[in-house]
């Protein structure tokens, strides 16, 4: 009688543990289906060549645009050239050689 007791209450403890392992199954996903879901490759269309052309044509008359507009402002702001006369090295050598003159005489 023991016997049988505990054979009935070992029954009804694994029955509940069978029928949550079998309910639990279709929700969870194996490790084929996370793999294959991971593995998907998304492939964009490739791009017309015309419209590559186009966009290269595009960019490149850009840069010329933008090439010639920095060409154009590096003439406007370069620093004004200073007459020579104003150079400092040149007025103190001028000094000096006026100097020298009247200390000749």
């Amino acid at each position: 009688m023991k016997g049988q007791v505990a054979l009935v209450a070992l029954i009804v403890t694994l029955i509940p543990a069978t029928v949550l392992a079998q309910a639990a199954s279709p929700d969870t996903e194996t490790q084929l289906q996370q793999d294959l879901r991971h593995r998907r490759v998304i492939v964009r269309p490739l791009t017309p060549a015309d419209e590559v052309q186009r966009d290269v044509d595009a960019a490149a008359s850009e840069i010329q645009q933008q090439e010639r507009e920095q060409a154009a402002m590096s003439g406007l702001t370069r620093p004004r050239q200073r007459p020579p006369q104003a150079d400092d090295d040149l007025k103190g050598g001028i000094q000096t050689r006026s100097l020298n003159n009247l200390l000749r005489r």
